[in-house]
């Protein structure tokens, strides 16, 4: 059995960055894709092991509002009003580390979750059990650890870096299963400069304890993969011999499991205003959450000077607003050309992201480090050409289908987008009608054979599907059999 931990996913589903689009396809398409006695979707926090539904890692919608009870509806807007609360504070108190550490502190250490799971949300449960002891929460179910033996893996996807998932793994390790976890990127320990403090934290404890609970590690990408196993080798030594190593690749859709993207109308409107600022000029589109790594300001840099210049072109931001951009986001907000060549978009759902992939001129990625850079591959589904920073993460996931520029320089990718707006985007950046990346049912079989590979995962029922083995040099699958 393959048990999949969405623990911080199951308690945030309003959350829709790279990592929570992940969790939730890979959860959808194993926990969905297969006999549901091979792999299931499960939370491991707080000393937890519960089944959940993959559905229910999704957000809520306007267009389901009969699937969800009314107490349903009230958790889910209690939780984003929660989280928006969190973030206010935090910005109103400059985003100091301590009480941002306090904020977002996990449930087992004292904090903001730690007193108001003690003194409300505890209560509040205890009361709900005397009334209806018998009901259970309809998209989690408890299971009985004493069933897990060789064989079982626990698949770490989530991230749950403040979670207390530990005692958990130790007592599925316990009973003969296997853990393995999947690493993004180690950004938050080799570039921790661009990282939120509290994050940077929490992350070095989870992965340091990590190297004594798990089996292996999994990476997003034959990069993530090499720096891990570097890392690992640089701060364990010969105890590196101990783990198991892989590496598997993202894929690129928006549907969920049985939708045709092609012909199912969005699940939700596009707004007038967005489509609108994507209509009237060439927009060049980034897509990330707000933070330092991902270069906003260099980007904005670039085109102040070619809207000096005289150049009409757009700049859509699309991304959650992050940590330590507080200058930027005032640099963006009084903008002479706020809301006309500016746009900044932080609460898009993938229907409008997807909008902004068919709409737009380019996507622009100026990312100075990455695990994978999924925005990539999601727009060279969409068909929409890429520039990209030019590093070795970009390189191995973009190969030759998009074009690079060199941080070093803005007038390198300056000077690119005075050539895009006189001659027209370059032949060799157009995205072939024939190119698709790997899909998130491919992507999930990918990691799937990974685990089988790395564990003695047992398979009683063969899955319906196989991925190929992972290449050492990525290309598009047209061109290499969904390599």
């Amino acid at each position: 059995m393959l048990y999949i931990d969405c623990s911080f996913l199951a308690d945030n589903a309003h959350l829709n960055t790279g990592i929570q689009r992940v969790v939730r396809k890979v959860a959808e398409n194993l926990a969905q894709g297969h006999d549901p006695e091979i792999a299931m979707a499960v939370r491991i926090d707080g000393k937890r092991f519960e089944r959940i539904d993959p559905q229910a890692l999704y957000p809520a919608t306007p267009a389901a509002p009969v699937q969800q009870s009314w107490g349903e509806r009230l958790y889910r807007y209690a939780l984003r009003v929660y989280a928006a609360g969190v973030d206010l504070v935090c910005a109103l108190g400059a985003d100091h580390p301590r009480l941002r550490q306090f904020m977002h502190a996990p449930l087992h250490q004292f904090g903001l979750n730690y007193l108001v799971m003690r003194t409300l949300v505890n209560p509040v449960r205890r009361v709900r059990s005397w009334f209806s002891p018998q009901v259970q929460a309809p998209a989690s179910m408890p299971l009985p650890l004493d069933n897990v033996g060789p064989g079982d893996v626990l698949l770490l996807l989530d991230s749950t870096w403040t979670c207390d998932i530990w005692p958990t793994a130790k007592a599925f390790r316990q009973r003969g299963g296997e853990v393995i976890a999947v690493i993004y990127d180690l950004i938050p320990i080799t570039h921790s400069q661009f990282c939120d403090d509290g994050l940077v934290v929490a992350f070095k404890q989870w992965f340091f304890d990590s190297f004594d609970h798990i089996d292996g590690y999994i990476g997003i990408s034959r990069t993530v993969q090499d720096d891990l196993m570097r890392f690992i080798n640089e701060q364990f030594g010969e105890r590196t011999q101990e783990k198991r190593f892989g590496h598997f690749l993202l894929g690129a859709d928006f549907a969920r499991q049985g939708q045709d993207p092609t012909q199912t109308p969005p699940a939700t409107p596009i707004r007038p205003e967005l489509m609108q600022a994507l209509s009237e000029r060439p927009n060049y589109l980034i897509v990330s959450t707000i933070e330092p790594r991902k270069n906003h300001a260099y980007l904005l840099n670039v085109f102040d000077r070619l809207w000096d210049e005289g150049l009409d072109v757009g700049l859509v931001i699309v991304g959650r607003i992050g940590w330590k951009v507080e200058a930027l986001l005032s640099r963006i907000n009084s903008h002479p050309q706020r809301r006309q060549r500016l746009h900044l978009w932080s609460n898009l759902g993938d229907d409008e992201l997807d909008y902004c992939y068919r709409h737009a001129h380019m996507l622009l990625f100026p990312s100075q480090a990455e695990g994978f850079g999924l925005p990539i591959v999601e727009s060279l589904a969409k068909g929409l050409p890429v520039l990209a920073s030019d590093t070795p993460i970009h390189r191995e996931i973009g190969a030759q289908r998009i074009g690079y520029f060199d941080l070093a320089n803005p007038d390198d990718l300056a000077r690119q987008l005075r050539d895009i707006h006189r001659s027209g985007i370059p032949a060799h950046l157009k995205v072939d009608p024939d190119y698709h990346w790997i899909d998130w049912q491919q992507s999930s079989q990918m990691l799937y054979e990974c685990l089988r590979g790395m564990t003695a995962l047992k398979e009683e029922v063969a899955p319906t599907a196989r991925a190929p083995a992972v290449p050492a040099s990525p290309r598009p699958a047209a061109e290499s059999a969904q390599s």
